[in-house]
């Protein structure tokens, strides 16, 4: 193994070791949830294309939970895709909840805490996109994203 690969290794250790680590100034690896509200409580929902964010800092997701709280009973089924933001050009989104993406069935309450087949990964300027395949009943829902931020 010459000198430049010992190197490299070294450097891929460090990174990934840091992750464990606290940012500076915090006193634990941060932990965070990026929240999406959809829906007005009044109108049932639809499908399609209801929120959209722009991502700030390098995050590792953990978890996705949905959250019903006017007290409706139904189902749904949420698309999130990403793509890096490029200024002056239409993104190209792609899936990243694979087979296994956030829903409800006849409940109040969801949560896909292992996210198989998921990329996971999200990344410093990509937009993430939030849509409905399937829905009944709800009006208003909150999906929330766990994440881990790999920076501070």
């Amino acid at each position: 193994m010459t000198q430049s690969a010992i190197d490299s290794v070294a450097s891929d250790m460090a990174t990934i070791r840091s992750w464990g680590m606290a940012s500076p100034g915090v006193s634990a690896p941060e932990i965070d949830t990026i929240n999406v509200l959809i829906g007005d409580g009044t109108n049932v929902l639809t499908t399609g294309i209801k929120a959209a964010l722009h991502i700030d800092f390098n995050a590792y997701l953990h978890a996705a939970y949905i959250h019903e709280f006017d007290g409706v009973t139904g189902s749904v089924v949420i698309a999130i895709e990403k793509a890096t933001y490029i200024v002056g050009s239409a993104p190209t989104f792609a899936n990243i909840v694979a087979s296994a993406p956030p829903s409800i069935t006849s409940a109040r309450y969801g949560a896909n805490e292992t996210l198989t087949g998921w990329n996971r990964n999200l990344y410093r300027n990509e937009v993430v996109r939030f849509s409905i395949t399937s829905v009944s009943a709800f009006t208003r829902l909150l999906i929330a994203l766990r994440v881990r931020r790999l920076e501070p």
